[in-house]
């Protein structure tokens, strides 16, 4: 169709001119689907520069879009001349500059009077902006919808008029209403709020309501069937565009368990306080930088000072000596994480030295952390001032016993002395020399018994040394050779080659034997052997001893080393209970084994100097 007349020719371009500055899409078709007329835009739009674009078809025109978006733009237009309405469509527009943009046409035909078609007006604008917030919001709603179905805490929106809006799955199952179950045809109203927390909900409700955040709250909710329990509510405002509060999101998180928990701890914590409160121990905590978080109220009785005067200085009271090795069982249990065990000495308000026997536990986190160190202990000074007593109390007892036998030993060379001071006098000096070598002989054996006598006795201070185990038995045989003598029985031993040194009290591990080995002597009337056996084994030295006596009883057997629990007919038992204390803080073993009528062993394990040391 073409333009005939001069005024139509007028009209069309001041049609042109009238179009070309509106910034929306605007194209005018014949039925053939040719151009009539287009605006700037449309043609900017469409990659059209060459103005010859009137009479023609989009695919006689040079333009940038597809054949395939050609071939919908046809289509369009015939579905608007089929349906004599208007007709939208959108397409995708790639411009010049590589960027895409979402064109939004409306087609609307035009016909004639008698009903032919005239023109198809093409109307449109560019919805990219429109199309990429659609896209946000559709990925926001799908976001959101996410999480409201995969978290496990319950959701609750509602309007500013407190009306619920959503409620997500978990809300659902924490509380067991259903969204439909808050609508107005609902007969049941849903209640999820306790009575006596009303004011408290509405008082939050008012703080949203004018802008103000409300902090995590702990609180109480019902279930539907009417069971309370704990919760954690988050709340936050809804907000549109302009900042105006739309509406509230209430997040709830089920806490009971939570809540247990807590209350069990602060249950246990309480009983565990008590008991410290009322214990006897010394009970500490320090953390990891050495200070004193606690120390029960038993340090006030026990060292004598006032409440208040203790608290973060308790290591000052620590005795010089023991600081070094106290500050290593600290370091020992922080790094490696074990309980220690250890002696050391706190001062008491008057001046004295209490001797304190402690046990160090670190206290760990979930992350394998020491949170703390809690240290027990327990006031041990009477203890070992009684146990010196004992020590010195059965010392004095071997002694009074081993006097007997040492005065019978002596008292042979004595009168053999004695004759031969008399023979002196009549003797030439061949006899003479051979009278005072025998002399000189008896008093050096009178010296050895003695000397071994005043050993035995002789006050030591406990300092543990290297000890040499085979000059050690020989000296207590020979103490106690007399006595079996007396009985005729007979001491044997057999040494192994290279006994290693034991690490120990010289004098604690004599008494040890003495002990034994007197024992050993009296449980024989008369005649029989006793043999002492040393060797090696596993890096520690062994040592046997067997009689061939009365034997002990096998249910007396577990007893032994009980004081006051004793075989004999005059013993106090404190013997064996002695021996048992020597062998345990020598790092040793001791055990017994017996037959009734036919005797007793007694093995004993003792620690080497390198074991003991390492």
């Amino acid at each position: 169709m073409n333009v005939t007349s001069q005024d139509d020719l007028l009209a069309v371009t001041t049609f042109k001119e009238m179009i070309d500055v509106l910034p929306e899409f605007v194209c005018i078709k014949y039925p053939d689907g040719t151009w009539a007329e287009a605006n700037r835009f449309a043609l900017n739009i469409y990659g059209i520069y060459d103005n010859d674009y009137k009479g023609k078809s989009l695919e006689e025109m040079e333009n940038r879009l597809s054949s395939e978006v050609v071939e919908r733009c046809n289509l369009s237009d015939q579905k608007a001349w089929e349906t004599k309405k208007p007709t939208k469509t959108a397409e995708k527009i790639k411009m010049k500059n590589g960027r895409v943009i979402m064109l939004e046409l409306i087609k609307q035909p035009t016909f004639t009077k008698d009903g032919k078609p005239q023109m198809l007006v093409v109307t449109g604008r560019d919805i990219t902006p429109h199309k990429q917030k659609e896209e946000e919001l559709s990925v926001a709603l799908d976001l959101l919808e996410s999480v409201l179905k995969g978290t496990t805490d319950a959701i609750l929106i509602l309007n500013t008029r407190q009306e619920v809006i959503k409620v997500n799955d978990a809300f659902e199952q924490m509380f067991g209403w259903e969204e439909e179950d808050f609508s107005e045809e609902n007969d049941t109203i849903p209640v999820i709020t306790p009575a006596h927390l009303q004011d408290e909900s509405i008082e939050i409700i008012n703080l949203l309501k004018q802008g103000q955040s409300v902090p995590l709250h702990e609180t109480q909710r019902i279930h539907k069937d009417g069971t309370v329990f704990d919760v954690s509510a988050s709340f936050s405002n809804i907000c549109d565009m302009d900042g105006k509060i739309m509406g509230f999101v209430i997040v709830y998180r089920d806490i009971t368990s939570q809540k247990k928990v807590e209350r069990a701890l602060r249950e246990s914590e309480a009983k565990y306080r008590l008991i410290a409160e009322h214990s006897t121990d010394l009970i500490t905590v320090i953390d990891p930088s050495g200070l004193i978080q606690y120390v029960s109220p038993s340090h006030f009785t026990v060292l004598g000072y006032e409440e208040g005067e203790i608290k973060g200085a308790i290591l000052d009271l620590v005795h010089p000596d023991d600081m070094e090795g106290l500050s290593d069982q600290f370091m020992k249990a922080l790094v490696k994480k074990i309980p220690f065990q250890t002696e050391f000495r706190l001062r008491h308000k008057n001046g004295d030295w209490i001797l304190l026997e402690a046990r160090g536990v670190p206290v760990m986190t979930k992350e394998g952390h020491v949170e703390s160190l809690v240290t027990f202990a327990r006031d041990v000074t009477k203890a070992k001032q009684t146990e010196e007593l004992m020590l010195k109390s059965e010392k004095l007892s071997v002694l009074g016993e081993l006097a007997a036998g040492v005065a019978h030993e002596i008292r042979n060379p004595l009168t053999s002395l004695k004759g031969f001071t008399k023979l002196l006098s009549d003797a030439d000096d061949v006899i003479r020399l051979e009278y005072l070598r025998i002399m000189e002989s008896e008093l050096n054996r009178i010296n050895d018994i003695v000397g071994e006598l005043m050993l035995v006795a002789k006050p030591q201070a406990v300092s543990f040394e290297l000890t040499n185990i085979r000059d050690l038995i020989f000296s207590v045989v020979r103490l106690l050779e007399t006595q079996a003598i007396m009985r005729n029985i007979q001491i044997w031993v057999n040494i192994a080659d290279d006994i290693p040194p034991v690490y120990g009290v010289e004098n604690q591990l004599k008494q040890l034997f003495i002990n034994l080995l007197k024992n050993a002597i009296e449980s024989m009337d008369s005649d029989g052997e006793i043999h002492i056996k040393i060797g090696t084994k596993n890096e520690r030295v062994t040592i046997e001893l067997k009689d061939q006596g009365c034997g002990i009883p096998a249910d007396r057997l577990k007893t032994l080393g009980e004081p006051f629990y004793t075989t004999k007919e005059k013993g106090t038992g404190l013997g064996l209970m002695v021996c048992f204390k020597i062998i345990d803080e020598h790092g040793g073993a001791i055990h017994f084994s017996s037959v009734e009528g036919q005797g007793t062993r007694v093995e004993i394990e003792l620690p080497t100097a390198s074991v003991h040391i390492n």
